[in-house]
C-alpha cells in the first residue's frame, strides 16, 4: 500500500521552519519549489517520509495514511487550494 499524495503542495506550504525544515520567508518550506516539488526530494527529511513516519505510528500503516490524509484535506481547505487535490480516503480500500 503507497500514500496517495495529489502533490498539491499544502503540507508544505505551512512546513517552514518547523520540525527543523527551513523557512523560505513565507512560512513554507525553503526545499518547496513552485511547481510544488520539493528540491531535495531524493534525500528529504525523515519527517518528510510518510511510509518512515507511518512505521514510527501506532497506527496500522492504513489507519496512519488515512488519518494524513485526512489532515491533508484540512490543509487543503484552509490555504483555500482546489478540491481536486482532496484524495479520496475510500482509495485506501483498493
Amino acid at each position: 500500500m503507497d500514500f496517495l499524495c495529489s502533490k498539491c503542495g499544502a503540507c508544505c506550504r505551512v512546513a517552514g521552519g518547523k520540525l527543523g525544515l527551513p523557512d523560505r520567508g513565507d512560512g513554507a518550506c525553503g526545499y518547496l519549489n513552485e511547481d510544488n516539488t520539493c528540491s531535495v526530494y531524493d534525500n528529504r527529511p525523515e519527517v518528510c517520509r510518510v511510509d518512515v513516519m507511518a512505521a514510527k505510528s501506532h497506527l496500522s500503516k492504513k489507519d496512519y495514511y488515512v488519518e494524513s490524509t485526512k489532515a491533508c484535506h484540512t490543509l487543503i481547505d484552509k490555504l483555500g487550494l482546489e478540491s481536486k487535490y482532496k484524495v479520496d480516503i475510500k482509495d485506501y480500500d483498493k
